[in-house]
């Protein structure tokens, strides 16, 4: 899986056309009107809980929110970014409807079928830990290589290969057969020495080299 770099302000909001309220109105058989008060009324809920009842996901809310995302994606979003193992709602069902004041999680699964940008969000949201905590990384790697103790080793060795001041051989192996190295036009008997094989040409010489001795035997007999 690829890995999408974190950038804040890749996050912002780029959805005009999405209305947080149409697909729940539709959904719902009401007005647009009825929608946004349903809506507004659910999020006031939502803010005004006290600060330790708020889910984990709170700061990455609020964050999204001020790149402009409408609230319930914005509570969608973060809900979705967060570790599964401790996720408040336990399950989408109820975050629609405890959280968001929709009827039924079918409303999210419109939003994510419209808009590609709301999974490549949540993409980028997942992945945020790994960018935050790159720089204590790279010091940690960097403290372990300065270590002259040969339990070091592999810290050195990846040190360097970042750095490129050092190649595995394997790669080096990868980069002469990505370059062709002439492999089309080399013999089976070639292929199979670039390989580390044995030859079975030598072997043919071995026996043919046996039979014509048998031969000149027989015949100085």
């Amino acid at each position: 899986m690829a890995i999408i770099k974190w950038n804040e302000l890749q996050l912002k909001f780029d959805l005009p056309e999405l209305d947080e309220t149409e697909e729940d109105a539709r959904e719902r058989m009401i007005s647009p009107e009825e929608a946004r008060l349903i809506s507004e009324t659910a999020r006031g809920k939502f803010i005004q809980r006290s600060e330790p009842a708020q889910p984990e996901w709170f700061k990455d809310f609020l964050m999204l929110r001020e790149q402009g995302w409408p609230w319930r994606v914005a509570c969608y979003i973060a809900w979705a970014s967060s570790p599964r193992n401790s996720r408040w709602p336990a399950t989408l069902a109820e975050l629609a409807t405890e959280v968001l004041g929709l009827t039924t999680p079918r409303v999210v699964y419109t939003w994510r079928q419209k808009y590609a940008s709301i999974n490549t969000t949540i993409s980028m949201m997942q992945s945020a830990p790994l960018w935050e905590h790159r720089r204590d990384v790279i010091e940690a790697l960097v403290k372990m290589a300065k270590d002259p103790d040969y339990k070091a080793f592999n810290d050195r060795k990846l040190y360097l290969e970042m750095v490129g001041d050092y190649t595995p051989k394997s790669k080096l192996e990868l980069g002469k057969s990505a370059q062709g190295d002439g492999l089309e036009e080399m013999s089976d008997e070639e292929l199979r020495g670039w390989l580390g094989q044995p030859s079975t040409k030598s072997e043919t010489n071995k026996r043919m080299e046996s039979d014509s001795q048998i031969e000149d035997g027989d015949a100085g007999e």
